[in-house]
């Protein structure tokens, strides 16, 4: 991307920032769905844990790669608050629309938000459509 004034001691340029935290927990959840509970896992999320002074956990605390999982993805909803990431964790793992629609279906302002199949994805500009040749229909559910 090209800065718009060099000369400026702050630039306009996006900067992707990915938390040490993160890396850690992708991590943890890649050891665990390759080989199931391991102390390599359970070291990765206790290294989370205890930087926060969270107690931390045992392996013998999980029987399988469920448990271990479910710690895992509770791990990083508190770790990762607010960052923008949960949305893409929870579509990641194949439950986003389970977990939104457990929410309710109204907001305060009376406005329907039950998610369907269709919020996986987002449309497709009309203009992309319009200018694009290899593109001839918009993505599921965004006609």
């Amino acid at each position: 991307q090209q800065i718009a004034d060099q000369t400026q001691p702050r630039t306009d340029a996006n900067y992707p920032f990915l938390r040490y935290a993160d890396v850690v927990l992708i991590f943890a959840e890649a050891a665990n769905e390759l080989s199931g509970p391991t102390k390599e896992s359970v070291d990765a999320l206790n290294d989370v844990r205890t930087r926060s002074n969270a107690t931390g956990k045992e392996l013998a605390n999980f029987t399988d790669k469920t448990s271990l999982r479910s710690a895992i993805l509770e791990e990083r909803a508190m770790e990762l608050a607010l960052e923008g990431d949960r949305r893409w964790d929870l579509i990641r793992w194949g439950i986003y629309l389970q977990a939104m629609n457990a929410l309710g279906g109204m907001d305060e302002a009376n406005n329907v938000k039950q998610r369907s199949s269709k919020h996986l994805l987002f449309p497709i500009p009309t203009l992309e459509i319009l200018t694009n040749q290899g593109i001839n229909e918009n993505n599921p559910g965004w006609d």
